[in-house]
């Protein structure tokens, strides 16, 4: 695979086929251990939201530790008088009350958001490829095959214009032409697609669903 950097950034460009062909994927790409583990390779682990919750809640954690133990025994570390702490509050906020309770569920869901967040990983930024190797994981960003999908439909003989949407498991494409009689061109354009996948062989199939849209004028 090749890689162009124009006026959006650096794309990468993939080869038509025609050339020698691809190696047989390896036999371990057909058990599905194998195949998570190669698309979780290509998942952001989100670390800066994990060390940041994990560091908020190891040390709330902590503290209410130490300051359990040390009440059980007696001796407090440190007292938090109610007054002090609720300050103006106390006179005017109830602890039982809808807006109470309705806050603290927020501050709790966010919370808990924060926690998926780091725990999760992101959605996978590159599609897998199968290889001749199990131990050679290898991809393509979906923005690249994007781009080389929606200049390989606008090539074909009809099309005017493009646009390519892949997803996990399928590949969606919507053609413009300004031909009046279409005839099985869509049929093209789906095969066209269907063909170039085929070559590059994701671990996951993909299926391509074409769509044929005529420009009036």
């Amino acid at each position: 695979m090749n890689s162009t950097e124009g006026n959006h950034g650096p794309t990468l460009v993939i080869p038509a086929p025609g050339g020698p062909p691809p190696p047989e994927r390896a036999d371990a790409w057909s058990r599905p251990g194998a195949r998570r583990k190669a698309q979780q390779t290509f998942r952001p682990r989100r670390t800066i939201p994990g060390v940041l919750v994990a560091a908020i809640v190891a040390a709330a954690g902590i503290i209410g530790c130490i300051w359990a133990a040390s009440a059980a025994l007696g001796h407090p570390l440190w007292n938090v008088p109610h007054s002090d702490f609720a300050g103006p509050m106390q006179s005017t906020v109830h602890w039982s009350g809808t807006g109470t309770l309705a806050v603290a569920s927020a501050v709790a869901f966010v919370g808990f958001v924060l926690i998926l967040i780091a725990v999760v990983p992101g959605r996978t930024r590159a599609v897998p490829l199968a290889s001749g190797d199990d131990s050679v994981v290898i991809g393509v960003p979906r923005r690249s095959l994007r781009r080389s999908l929606t200049w390989l439909v606008q090539d074909v003989p009809g099309v005017d214009k493009a646009k390519v949407r892949a997803r996990r498991r399928t590949v969606k494409v919507r053609a413009t032409t300004r031909l009046r009689d279409t005839g099985d061109l869509q049929e093209q354009v789906r095969a066209t697609v269907q063909e170039r996948l085929r070559a590059l062989d994701p671990l996951l199939p993909m299926q391509v669903k074409a769509k044929l849209r005529v420009k009036e004028g």
